[in-house]
C-alpha cells in the first residue's frame, strides 16, 4: 500500500521500529529534547497515523471521522496516549534488561483486544478487527504490543543509542544501536568526528 500524501497540519514521521506496537510507542519527535513533537496529539493525527500502517482503509478512516464527536474523539486521544505510555513502559523494561514494568496498564488494553478480535481464514490465521468503534485502530496495536512481549522476539528489543526510540533489532548478530542511520547514526558519526576534530587540534 502506498503511503497517501500529508494532509495540511501532519508532519512527517519515521517509521523504523519494525514493529508496530514498537512505532506506536515512537510517535513522539524527540521526546526529551526543546521541541518534542506528538504524531497523535488529536483524533485526526491518530487516524492518519492508522491509515499509514494500514490499521484503516480510507473509506474506514473517513466514516469514523464523520462520527467523532469531538468529547468521544479527545476520549480516544487520551486512550491512546495512555497505551503509548504502557508500551513505553513495557518495552523500555524489557529494552533495558530491567523487571517488567506498565503490564497492568498494558492489559486494560489487551483484554478488550482479544475480546474483539477475529481469525482471518488462511494458511495462517490472522487476527483482524472491525473498524467499528472510534478506538478501533487501538486494539491491533495493543494485541502487538502483548504478542512482543509474550514471544521469542522480545529478547530483540533494544532502545536507541542516541533517542528514547525503541526498536526491533532483526540483524542476524544483534548488532545494530540507531532507531535509524539516517538520523541518529548520522548524528553519532558528526559528533565524533567533531571530537577528533578538535582533539586533533588540541595536540598541535
Amino acid at each position: 500500500m502506498e503511503t497517501p500524501e500529508l494532509p495540511d497540519g501532519i508532519r512527517e514521521l519515521p517509521i523504523v521500529a519494525g514493529q508496530l506496537a514498537l512505532d506506536f510507542a515512537n510517535t513522539v519527535d524527540d521526546p526529551l529534547g526543546p521541541e518534542p513533537h506528538d504524531h497523535i496529539a488529536s483524533y485526526h493525527d491518530l487516524l492518519w497515523w492508522s491509515l499509514r500502517m494500514s490499521l484503516l482503509t480510507e473509506g474506514e478512516a473517513d466514516r469514523l471521522l464523520r462520527v467523532a464527536a469531538p468529547r468521544r474523539a479527545a476520549a480516544v486521544v487520551r486512550r491512546a496516549h495512555s497505551l503509548r505510555e504502557a508500551i513505553n513502559r513495557a518495552a523500555g523494561s524489557v529494552a533495558d534488561g530491567q523487571e517488567l514494568a506498565g503490564w497492568p496498564e498494558l492489559r486494560r488494553f489487551v483484554s478488550p483486544a482479544i475480546e474483539r478480535m477475529e481469525l482471518k481464514p488462511g494458511r495462517v490465521l490472522q487476527p483482524s478487527w472491525k473498524a467499528d468503534e472510534l478506538d478501533s485502530m487501538l486494539w491491533p496495536v495493543a494485541h502487538s504490543a502483548y504478542a512482543l512481549l509474550t514471544g521469542a522476539q522480545n529478547v530483540r528489543i533494544k532502545r536507541c543509542a542516541g533517542c528514547p526510540w525503541l526498536f526491533l533489532d532483526q540483524t542476524k548478530n544483534g548488532s545494530r544501536r540507531w532507531c535509524s542511520m539516517e538520523i541518529c547514526g548520522t548524528n553519532e558519526k558528526v559528533r565524533l568526528y567533531v571530537s577528533r576534530r578538535a582533539a586533533r587540534r588540541g595536540q598541535r
